[in-house]
């Protein structure tokens, strides 16, 4: 007898991860939800394991029966406080966030919502998700650490030098020890030529790292590239081999922060991996009396970055990017 179940990343800031999360579970609730302080409402994601006692499982995954709780009740906590809120269902296709294609239904995309003005989050204070299926199930709980804001991306300095291949850049930033993985990415803005005197605006995102995890407990967050790495990716991503005239605009930094819980899935994630790893791998979940992910999150974004006029002659002439026709 398999027994199925599904966590997928809400996506409410910039980041998309797709969770394969398995085990001996029979009906229990699933739970997902990446809280960040900054959003202007929070959601969670509540779904059921099912057991498919011998029937095709992907049939079952299309029935929303199969997904989700019909009763449960969601609700928040500070934790030390009084404070407890209860969530309201909706509807994630109507509220912007549709569900992604595969072997689950598509709708409806139940989530648990509750709008930030109700909450009031803070750095650092303790939240507690408690669900209760209903069915003469337990409740299932789990809690996190509230992620700060990230401060100071201070580095590189704009404009940023790298006419030299070899030529170090550091982008660095403050986070809260609470914030224990990070994903940099680079937005790249630049126009190109459709017609003699028309441009149209283009973006390249370069996933320089993910997931990131930090070894001490300095507030300082710090990691490095090349120039040829920069060069070679938009090389690799714009195609040369189409004659248009391009203009660089500039790029934008966006750094992405995770909580403990978030690290340690993707510690026990990686273990688990390759040929070294045991048959039977553990799997991860911070959920008691159920199974998922409850973490924090946070992000910071800085605009409007540019290339030094040397480097920007580099992008031009150089040998990884004279092909791209930029101006």
């Amino acid at each position: 007898m398999r027994i199925v179940w599904a966590l997928l990343l809400l996506c409410c800031v910039a980041c998309t991860t797709d969770f394969d999360l398995e085990g001996d579970f029979e009906s229990l609730p699933v739970v997902y939800s990446f809280i960040n302080k900054q959003d202007t409402a929070h959601y969670i994601r509540v779904e059921r394991s099912f057991l498919t006692g011998g029937a095709d499982a992907t049939q079952l995954a299309l029935d929303p029966n199969n997904l989700y709780f019909p009763n449960a009740k969601v609700e928040l906590e500070k934790v030390g406080t009084t404070q407890k809120f209860v969530l309201t269902r909706v509807d994630g296709n109507l509220e912007g966030y549709v569900r992604e294609e595969g072997p689950f239904a598509k709708a409806p995309n139940y989530l648990y919502k509750i709008k930030a003005n109700q909450l009031n989050l803070k750095g650092g204070e303790t939240l507690k998700v408690t669900v209760t299926p209903g069915e003469g199930l337990a409740p299932a709980s789990a809690q996190t650490t509230v992620l700060s804001d990230l401060q100071s991306l201070d580095r590189p300095a704009s404009p940023v030098t790298m006419v030299d291949y070899n030529r170090s850049i550091t982008f660095a930033w403050n986070a809260p020890t609470t914030a224990r993985l990070f994903d940099l990415r680079l937005r790249i803005h630049y126009r190109e030529s459709t017609s003699a005197n028309t441009f149209v605006d283009k973006t390249l995102e370069w996933p320089v790292v993910k997931d990131l995890e930090r070894t001490d407990e300095d507030l300082r967050v710090a990691y490095t590239i090349t120039g040829e790495q920069f060069y070679k990716f938009l090389a690799s991503n714009i195609d040369g081999s189409v004659s248009r005239r391009r203009i660089f605009d500039g790029f934008d930094v966006l750094i992405t922060a995770g909580g403990k819980e978030m690290a340690d899935f993707v510690r026990i994630s990686r273990a688990n991996l390759g040929i070294t790893s045991s048959q039977a791998s553990a799997k991860y979940t911070n959920v008691t009396d159920g199974v998922g992910v409850f973490s924090s999150r946070s992000g910071l974004l800085r605009t409007g970055l540019q290339l030094s006029g040397p480097s920007s002659d580099s992008l031009r002439l150089g040998k990884f990017t004279k092909f791209l026709g930029f101006q």
